[in-house]
């Protein structure tokens, strides 16, 4: 199977592929979403009718794949708005800055920004001056400008849709990375596997206490909306316009990541890869009844993923 190439929405990834280079070191981000365990297994919000083909959570995956790739760095979370401002201006006079999660809502140079409320996103932040933050946004939107004011509220976590998302950051970022030594592909292999498996114990657990659903449990809540044929508006534009591309995104570089190491599991994800864009195609053309089909079948290979993964 070639590469794929092309847009997509990783926004943390390809913000820490930036900062990364800032220091002069090469890393895809295609690897490093992979390494940050986001997008495995999948969960049911029952407070939103929402489901995300994702277990683990961003900002803790951008840290873990930084530490398997044998970085240092700084990491920044703050809980008081008094001093934040001065604290970002007085990092970015010295590095770049990768900053998130953000609320898509209040990022003003975003065309549609009013409508992406409770999105979260990830930026490189490379210079504060004249109450202006300069940044690479890579949604597609470089050498942009936001106002310090937005930039306060969007730092703030409380009103984020995903989630596993703490509540109560008021802001949160990373700088100065490192090279702390150099790892080879096989390690790189091993540390992940270990910590893909913490990413999913993780999931059930928090799930477990919040009466949420994941994985397969996930997966048969959302065919169930299917059953009827009456999907909610926001359940279909979040399928349509992210959900499903995503994840078939996601699947197939998982299984370009196993590929050297383990020819179950890379092909297991490319199954997944292959379905998750069938399900894309299916949801746009309103097909109700196949797509309830290509949904079971989303569930299979991930039970046998999550089922293969643990054995190894």
């Amino acid at each position: 199977m070639f590469a794929y190439v092309g847009n997509g929405a990783y926004c943390y990834a390809n913000s820490t592929s930036m900062l990364l280079d800032s220091i002069g070191e090469q890393v895809s981000p295609s690897l490093i979403e992979v390494l940050t365990g986001v997008g495995l297994g999948a969960v049911w919000f029952e407070e939103d009718n929402m489901i995300f083909f994702s277990n683990g959570i961003p900002h803790r995956g951008v840290s873990k794949a930084l530490d398997i790739l044998g970085f240092t760095y700084n990491e920044i979370s703050g809980m008081d708005e008094i001093g934040m401002i001065d604290q970002i201006s007085a990092e970015l006079r010295e590095h770049p800055i990768l900053m998130g999660p953000l609320d898509m809502g209040f990022l003003s140079y975003m065309p549609n920004h009013k409508y992406l409320y409770g999105c979260d996103h990830y930026v490189l932040a490379f210079g504060l001056e004249d109450g202006w933050v300069r940044l690479h946004d890579p949604a597609g939107y470089p050498f942009a400008t936001l106002p310090v004011s937005n930039l306060i509220q969007a730092s703030k976590t409380n009103r984020l849709q995903y989630r596993f998302y703490p509540r109560d950051l008021i802001y949160h970022y990373w700088t100065a990375p490192m090279r702390l030594r150099q790892r080879t592909s096989n390690e790189i292999y091993h540390e992940a596997v270990l910590y893909f498996k913490e990413v999913y114990l993780d999931a059930d657990r928090i799930a477990l206490e919040q009466g949420w659903k994941t994985g397969i449990y996930a997966i048969t809540a959302l065919q169930r909306h299917f059953e009827g044929e009456k999907i909610d508006p926001g359940l279909q534009g979040h399928l349509t316009h992210f959900a499903f591309q995503v994840g078939a995104r996601r699947a197939l570089n998982y299984s370009q990541f196993f590929q050297p190491e383990n020819p179950n599991l890379c092909e297991l994800k490319l199954m997944q890869s292959e379905m998750f864009g069938n399900c894309h195609s299916l949801a746009v053309r309103e097909d109700w009844h196949a797509l309830e089909e290509a949904v079971r079948f989303l569930g299979e290979f991930e039970l046998q993923f999550r089922e293969y993964l643990f054995g190894v």
